[in-house]
């Protein structure tokens, strides 16, 4: 199995010079920073030569002090080794850029608009540069940035101001806070772009063709996005899709809040991934600390989050199902409440039903409480038998078939170039999961299957997400039956500031690959937090696999996705 000193070195003797400074964290991990020239010449390397064929995200660092940025690169491999290589390149703060991965990476896309848009910092070969999750009014002034002070005015409770254009509508202007004006932050000048209407207009070629609006609220996926289809007949020939309705600016948010007060926001980002969402977290700055979590709190921490991916998974489903009519209509009803049930499980533990702050850094913050076991032993069986009914049910339901089968398939090679997270992925084939591809906790002593389809299309994702349910449940009567006594957080005092280092970790949240990449600087609050959701890699597969279909399956294959517009806002 490759190691980290093994691509490092391999790196080294195909471009020497090329590694400014670097550091092998473990067989599995690899930090380098990468000459800005050499930086397409090394991924090229990395991809072709050592089976870097996964593009995990990438990370905007403003060192403000050091008048320097950052890009941090994140690769890693779909199967082949389990290295996962963090790659800086380092641009002058004034006038940031960078070389674009795009042309290598397809789902490069997103991450680089984010940065560019967020940060300023401009990707050299990027095909479209456009805002992906700013308003017009924030374009320009790089909210990412450390001197940025563009926050509400709570004083007067106020900040947007409605204005009515000579056509008619209604438009929202924030004017700008004196916070603002003083740090220098007010965009005089908005960069130039065409707008997200223009963009769309060019693609209309004849009078035959028209853009009909999905969104920015529909019942295809949860959470507020809009989603456009250029269509001709009942065919969609274009999509476009426009995220940020959300605006929830957790990343920024956590730099401003202490290390113990950031858990809290990781909630927040996905409800119904809190606990694992909790784990990212914590599990990266448990890395920077040196901390080791005792044996009891690792076995808490995973029964909750398979107790969480399962009740995930039901809301998850159910609720898309009533979108297909056939046997969709029923299971809404049964799956929300046997949901119910895994609920109030966990809030047994926790206290909470959906947002749970529940670990913490060295453990979990209670034990289970008395006659836990006993309740989970009731449960589960009685979930395992509705899944199984769930799946049964469906194979039978003709309506179902036709809505569901063949429609908005994915190849493995092209799940893997698109960057697909979670059931998506896994539904075309490629058995990618967090849970043995990087395991954590007591993960690697437990046995379970990764669940995989054969067709990649919106049928398969559903049974693929059932079971997974099923397997969650094999993984909890493991933990139950192995579960040691013991302390359920380290002996280890934890400071309130952070020894200065950066840690990247991966969990296998209900819809994927969730990774946080945590800097400190030394300081009681986080440096910077960089959020890889599952769902916002996802997402933007979602136009080009729209592109030939019906209009009436796009509805099948949005909400076959599992979306989360609310992590991808975060």
């Amino acid at each position: 199995m490759t190691t980290a000193n093994e691509v490092l070195s391999s790196i080294q003797s195909a471009f020497p010079g090329a590694v400014q400074d670097s550091r092998v964290e473990s067989d599995r991990r690899l930090w380098a920073t990468i000459d800005s020239k050499k930086i397409l010449d090394v991924c090229k390397h990395l991809s072709s030569k050592l089976n870097f064929d996964h593009y995990s995200g990438s990370a905007g660092v403003d060192w403000i002090t050091r008048k320097e940025m950052e890009v941090v690169e994140i690769m890693a491999s779909h199967g082949a080794h389990q290295v996962v290589a963090m790659l800086k390149i380092k641009t002058p703060r004034e006038n940031p850029s960078v070389k674009s991965l795009t042309g290598l990476y397809w789902n490069a896309n997103w991450y680089e608009r984010e940065i560019w848009e967020m940060l300023g910092i401009n990707f050299e070969g990027h095909p479209e540069l456009y805002p992906l999750l700013l308003s017009d009014e924030l374009m320009g002034a790089w909210p990412w940035r450390k001197d940025y002070k563009g926050y509400p005015d709570l004083t007067t409770g106020e900040r947007a101001v409605e204005i009515t254009t000579p056509e008619g509508y209604t438009e929202y202007r924030i004017p700008p806070t004196p916070a603002e004006i003083e740090a220098g932050t007010v965009v005089v000048e908005r960069p130039k772009y065409p707008s997200f209407l223009e963009r769309e207009q060019k693609e209309i070629k004849s009078d035959s063709e028209m853009i009909m609006h999905l969104g920015p609220q529909h019942a295809m996926v949860p959470g507020p996005f809009l989603l456009d289809v250029l269509v001709e007949g009942e065919r969609v020939k274009k999509a476009f899709l426009d995220v940020g309705y959300i605006h929830k600016g957790i990343e920024k948010i956590m730099e401003n809040r202490t290390w113990l007060q950031g858990i809290t926001y990781t909630d927040r980002m996905c409800y119904v991934a809190s606990l694992s969402n909790n784990e990212c977290y914590c599990g990266a700055v448990e890395k920077i600390l040196g901390l080791e979590v005792p044996e009891r709190a690792q076995y808490i921490r995973v029964i909750l989050e398979e107790l969480s991916r399962i009740q995930s998974h039901l809301i998850g489903t159910g609720e898309f199902l009533t979108l297909v009519a056939g046997v969709g209509y029923a299971p809404w009803q049964y799956m929300i409440m046997d949901r119910e049930k895994i609920i109030s499980l966990i809030e047994s533990v926790t206290g909470a039903r959906l947002t749970h702050t529940f670990v913490r850094f060295g453990g979990v913050r209670n034990d289970l409480p008395e006659g836990f076991a006993e309740q989970c032993r009731k449960v589960l069986p009685y979930m395992k038998a509705r899944t199984e009914e769930f799946i049964e049910l469906f194979a039978q339901d003709p309506i179902y078939h036709v809505r569901m089968e063949n429609i908005g398939s994915i190849s493995p090679e092209t799940a893997k170039r698109m960057g697909c997270a979670g059931r998506v992925l896994r539904a075309a084939g490629v058995a990618y999961d967090m849970r043995k591809e990087d395991p954590i906790l007591v993960y690697p002593e437990l046995d379970f299957k990764i669940v995989t389809g054969t067709r990649g299309d919106s049928a398969d994702r559903i049974d693929v997400t059932l079971r997974e349910i099923l397997e969650s449940i094999r993984i909890i009567e493991q933990c139950l039956d192995r579960i040691p006594s013991g302390p359920i957080k380290t002996e280890a005092k934890i400071p309130k500031k952070v020894p200065a280092g950066e840690a990247y970790y991966r969990v296998e949240d209900p819809r994927g690959e969730m990774g946080m990449y945590v800097i400190s600087d030394g300081g009681d609050k986080p440096y910077r937090v960089k959020v890889r959701g599952p769902f916002y890699a996802t997402f933007q597969t979602l136009t080009p696999l729209l592109e030939g279909v019906y209009i009436a399956d796009a509805v099948a294959i949005a909400g076959s996705m599992d979306g989360c517009p609310s992590e991808a806002d975060r």
